[in-house]
């Protein structure tokens, strides 16, 4: 936030409590009230939108911390503990808001942040099948609790089922 801004917001916050210590609740209080509140959330739009943009400049670099992540999360096999990562944990491990996450990620990538993990786990599961894995041992190795559950994702997403995709 620049300073200017912090300055604009931190006046409109008194002039609100002014306002509310001055004068008795009318509707016309009411509606001063929720013009500087609605300003205020400008302020704050225009800030947000400043650093989503600031950090598209190096969307890159976060989509490669992201799949850094990914990788470190299957190489030290914790899906099969915890289970598949998801949005929440990626973004706490990088230290992102999940829904700030989100929002890179998808200024990035145009696509979602669980759709990335998503690709992630599907191409792991083609290389796992490829090399010999069957389809509950590959559902297993990637964190799944049911091999059908893998199965509805492989299909949603390559639009084959493992068996299919094996097939070819």
């Amino acid at each position: 936030m620049e300073p200017d801004e912090w300055l604009s917001i931190t006046q409109l916050l008194s002039q609100m409590r002014q306002e509310l210590i001055t004068h008795d609740d009318s509707p016309s209080l009411r509606s001063i009230l929720l013009g500087y509140l609605h300003l205020i959330l400008e302020y704050c739009n225009r800030i947000y939108q400043r650093q989503l943009s600031e950090e598209n400049n190096g969307g890159s670099d976060l989509l490669k911390r992201f799949h850094d992540l990914l990788q470190q999360y299957f190489r030290e096999n914790r899906q099969l503990t915890q289970g598949l990562p998801t949005v929440a944990y990626c973004a706490s491990e990088l230290a992102y808001s999940p829904r700030y996450f989100g929002d890179i990620v998808h200024k990035a990538t145009g696509g979602t942040a669980i759709g990335y993990i998503h690709n992630y786990v599907i191409n792991q599961a083609k290389s796992l099948l490829m090399n010999g894995h069957n389809i509950s041992e590959t559902s297993r190795l990637l964190g799944f609790d049911f091999p059908h559950h893998f199965t509805r994702l492989f299909k949603k997403m390559t639009g084959l089922t493992p068996s299919e995709y094996l097939g070819k």
